[in-house]
């Protein structure tokens, strides 16, 4: 329904059903049709003026009454739009306007009331008359209340939506500075390498051509792997600063040593690797580090009650199985804790290569990180 025809379908039933008594009871003539009607068109206002139809209709059923003697049986049925438009005032209007039309409304029953120790009839329609006033004043406001909650939730909910959307970007961006200085040195050493090469093929050429010729081999693989990196690399802006030329970035020969500073902090800490351990390219050791470094990390920082972990590499044909489990109790994080950005950054590494990171409740309790990193991925165009 649109919303035009929401505005006018309950005004014209409205009109139809106030007619309904006036016919049972006898009293319906054209005069009191015609009331009946500009009273419940009167609503038509009931979003853009509330306040200003409910006087007009609170002014036109007054001066019929009034030119009825005030005999509380020509009250028009079709008088209910009062009651209708108070509660469009209390939900759309400040507190000082619901007061004003409270009031308006209220003169009807006062009447009543008067009335009735005058010894006129009507003074039994006082108390329901009152009652229905309140209650259409209380309906008003709860609406408008339940309107605000909802709009404030909304807004909150876009917030942190937007929110997380920007603290998500500005972790994949700081993410990428890192890896960007990291794998730096890694391309910095296999160009060196390639001009050690180099150097000493060019020597070695008239001496000793079969050493010269294996030489230029080991340069062309080196300069494949460098290919690879930069790659990987395309796409990535590197912040400017200093970077970290003293330690070369960490792999999997330096996992014993990550090990060995967990278990120092107080956490038992088993490292197993199964399989036949293939050739890696240094970033992608240091994306498998960087892994087993943040479980670590979450486990010794967010796991309540965890003594051990065990962190194993699984090599199989075609991928590198990477899990990283705890004993933590109830297997979840603290939900009232803000969350971090380390699972973007494994994300981000382990994606560049075509693998994937996944998280979760471990099978017997505890936290699992589960990560798989093909061993075959292709080089990004």
């Amino acid at each position: 329904m649109t919303p035009r025809l929401r505005l006018v379908v309950p005004v014209v039933v409205l009109a139809v059903v106030s007619l309904g008594p006036l016919a049972r009871l006898g009293g319906i003539t054209p005069a009191a049709v015609a009331v009946s009607v500009l009273l419940a068109a009167t609503a038509l206002a009931r979003h853009r003026a509330p306040l200003p139809a409910l006087g007009a209709a609170a002014v036109l059923l007054a001066v019929w009454w009034v030119g009825h003697g005030l005999d509380p049986q020509r009250l028009l049925p079709a008088g209910a739009v009062l009651l209708w438009l108070l509660a469009s005032v209390a939900d759309r209007r400040p507190v000082r306007e619901v007061v004003v039309a409270t009031a308006l409304v209220a003169a009807l029953p006062v009447t009543l009331a008067v009335l009735g120790l005058l010894g006129r009839p009507g003074g039994e329609a006082v108390v329901p008359l009152t009652a229905v006033t309140v209650v259409a004043v209380v309906a008003g406001r709860n609406r408008r209340t339940r309107r605000s909650l909802l709009v404030a939730l909304e807004e909150r909910a876009v917030r942190a939506e937007r929110e997380r959307d920007a603290g998500a970007r500005a972790a994949v961006a700081e993410e990428r500075t890192r890896i960007a200085r990291e794998v730096h040195d890694v391309v910095a050493h296999n160009i060196s390498v390639m001009t050690a090469l180099a150097d000493g093929a060019g020597y070695a050429l008239d001496a000793d051509p079969e050493r010269a010729r294996g030489a230029m081999a080991q340069v062309a693989a080196t300069g494949r792997e460098a290919i690879a990196e930069m790659h990987r690399l395309l796409g990535v802006l590197r912040a400017d600063g200093e970077t970290d030329q003293d330690a070369p970035a960490p792999g999997l020969a330096q996992l014993d040593q990550l090990v060995e500073q967990v278990r120092a902090a107080g956490l038992a800490v088993t490292l197993t690797v199964r399989g036949a351990p293939a050739a890696l390219p240094a970033t992608a050791q240091l994306a498998v580090h960087r892994l087993v470094q943040e479980a670590l990390t979450n486990t010794l920082t967010h796991a309540d009650g965890a003594r051990t972990a065990r962190v194993s590499l699984q090599w199989r044909p075609d991928d590198l199985l990477v899990q990283v489990t705890d004993d933590g109790r109830g297997g979840r994080r603290d939900p009232e804790r803000p969350p971090g950005h380390g699972l973007v950054g494994m994300r981000e590494r382990f994606g560049a290569w075509g693998g994937t990171v996944e998280t979760g409740p471990g099978d017997g309790g505890g936290w699992r990180v589960r990560a798989v990193l093909p061993l075959d991925a292709p080089v990004p165009a």
